[in-house]
């Protein structure tokens, strides 16, 4: 599954909200250490390899006006923040990331408030927009305190409940959900001294389901827990920074568990009733957590430069008749082929340590 979710799912994670939708609808675990794990602050730099290259040049040379993603009801803010991550990654592209941060930060307020003249309340945010939006400043080495016009990280902390959810404030209604509530506890972990609130990764660990996947919504009483390959390998992402090793090493066990023979990944988490299809971006989002869990991902890379096309694209799903380049699956690509996980690009990276759970030791 890509991780464009139906629309009100897509505003709360912070995927895939465009300005057009902004006006529609705007819109277990161990103490955090934020400062222990983490390196110089200087900018890492990825060493591009000619895959990279090529995948790196199809999403620049397709970005609107060179510096946004244009989806179906305009400019498409999630999928920007998802090139800006994915440039961030790649070496060779700071002019263009220097553009798609200008445009990121003068539509801030699309992206994580809304706008009040097409119904939306004045003051409303949304959690997912605002920890994604944050990571996006802190690892293209800009201030997530000062970012278009906003203290994002003041706002993503004035989001959380006591539970430590991330929760969204709007007139239409609450839709946070896992991916938004990895994306806040990434951008607070290491864009403050003081990392994410231990309420924030426990509530987080509440998604993850009796096998040790993530679905893409929090549970409800009675309902089935549908785990998918996009959330296991976000939260993995965000468990691993926290020092949360044993539902760490759970999500590991369930992406391993769930990858395909070919190095790829698939999910049905929206329709379970049909067998899981493969794409790039679940595929994508799956690696780049196993390599913050210290997996190899030569197999899951290898696949994905298997169905790169002669234009450098990829498409979101390979295996179907459809196999046409498409930016938003590709700038997720650039991540898994720079080695380079949400913790460790940008400056101040977070080195993740070996994972250890004294239960999963002793066998208790």
């Amino acid at each position: 599954m890509s991780t464009q979710f139906s629309l009100p799912a897509r505003i709360s994670a912070g995927i895939t909200l465009t300005l057009a939708a902004a006006l529609v609808s705007a819109g277990c675990a161990a103490r955090p250490n934020a400062s222990s794990p983490t390196t110089a602050s200087s900018p890492t730099t990825s060493t591009s390899s000619p895959t990279a290259e090529r995948a790196a040049a199809y999403v620049v040379s397709n970005l609107t006006d060179g510096d946004h993603v244009k989806g179906s009801f305009g400019s498409d803010l999630g999928q920007t923040s998802d090139v800006a991550l994915g440039l961030a990654a790649t070496s060779g592209q700071a002019a263009t990331l220097a553009k798609v941060l200008n445009y990121l930060d003068i539509h801030a307020a699309a992206y994580v408030h809304g706008d009040p003249s097409s119904g939306e309340k004045v003051g409303a945010n949304y959690a997912g927009s605002t920890g994604k939006l944050a990571l996006v400043a802190k690892v293209a080495g800009k201030n997530p305190s000062s970012f278009g016009g906003f203290d994002l990280i003041s706002e993503l902390r004035g989001l959380m409940d006591k539970q430590g959810r991330f929760r969204d404030d709007s007139k239409f209604g609450d839709y946070s959900n896992p991916l938004g509530q990895a994306f806040g506890i990434l951008a607070l972990q290491r864009g403050t001294s003081e990392g994410a609130p231990q309420a924030a990764i426990d509530y987080l660990a509440t998604a993850q389901c009796t096998d040790g996947g993530f679905a893409d919504a929090f549970p409800k009483v009675g309902a089935t827990c549908s785990p998918s390959p996009d959330a296991t390998g976000l939260a993995l992402q965000a468990l691993v920074a926290t020092g949360a090793d044993c539902p760490a090493l759970k999500a590991r066990s369930w992406l391993n568990a769930h990858q395909r023979a070919d190095g790829s990944f698939g999910s049905n988490a929206v329709d379970p009733s049909n067998p899981a299809a493969g794409n790039v971006n679940s595929t994508a989002y799956a690696a780049i957590g196993l390599m913050a869990a210290g997996q190899s991902t030569s197999k899951v890379v290898n696949y994905l430069a298997s169905v790169q096309n002669p234009d450098g694209g990829l498409a979101i799903k390979p295996g179907s008749g459809d196999k046409k380049s498409n930016v938003y699956a590709t700038a997720q690509a650039l991540n898994a082929f720079a080695d380079s996980s949400f913790l460790t690009i940008g400056p101040s990276p977070i080195t993740p340590k070996a994972l250890a759970c004294p239960q999963t030791a002793t066998g208790t």
